[in-house]
């Protein structure tokens, strides 16, 4: 048993498998650093995420800030925007004279809205003691059933579905014009609870 032959037999099978457990010793130390760095890697992907995540949170309440702050800015210029379209676009002078302060309560002077009827039956049912949206012609009372109107601006005249019996105007087509120059104003009578127009502004347009 103790021959040559079964010593040098036993001294390869110990080296073998000196080998194979130096081999497999080394499998785990790379596959354990492999792990390691796949952790490592993963952790690190993960704190890149989070960090565009808050980013793009900070973005979004930014965002909303922004549009919070454009809303506020919006509301206090909005008056400054109707004053410069009633002062007019600067191309040409486009815009009636702007009512004067009454000399008594009575006859205050102020706004029409949209006007109503047709060609033969103008007439406004809509008074506004203040420039609004909805405001498209300037109003002086001559007496408590007779005023004189004009339009606020070339803008505001163009926005109306008709100007039929409201105003009429010679020159260029109002689609084409940049500005207008009064001729006359038109007249109104108090009739029941409507002004009807009993004579339409003259306007020339400029083109």
């Amino acid at each position: 048993m103790n021959s040559p032959e079964f010593i040098a037999i036993v001294l390869i099978i110990a080296a073998t498998a000196l080998a194979l457990s130096v081999k497999i010793l080394l499998d785990v130390q790379r596959l354990k650093k492999e792990v390691e760095k796949n952790v490592y890697d993963t952790e690190d992907s993960l704190r890149a995420i989070r960090k565009a995540l808050d980013s793009a949170q900070r973005e979004a309440d930014v965002s909303e800030q922004l549009k919070a702050i454009g809303a506020r800015l919006d509301k206090l210029e909005r008056p400054a925007r109707i004053a410069a379209s009633v002062a007019g676009s600067g191309n040409s002078p486009q815009q009636a004279p702007m009512p004067s302060r009454p000399a008594t309560k009575q006859l205050k002077d102020g706004f029409f809205g949209s006007p109503k009827g047709d060609a033969e039956t103008a007439l406004f049912n809509d008074q506004y003691d203040e420039l609004r949206d909805e405001c498209f012609f300037t109003v002086h009372y001559n007496s408590p059933t007779e005023g004189e109107f004009a339009p606020i601006d070339l803008m505001r005249l163009k926005s109306l579905p008709s100007i039929e019996g409201v105003v009429r105007y010679e020159g260029c087509p109002l689609k084409e014009a940049r500005g207008f120059q009064l001729i006359s104003k038109g007249i109104v009578k108090k009739q029941s609870n409507y002004w009807v127009v009993t004579s339409p502004a003259e306007l020339q347009m400029i083109k």
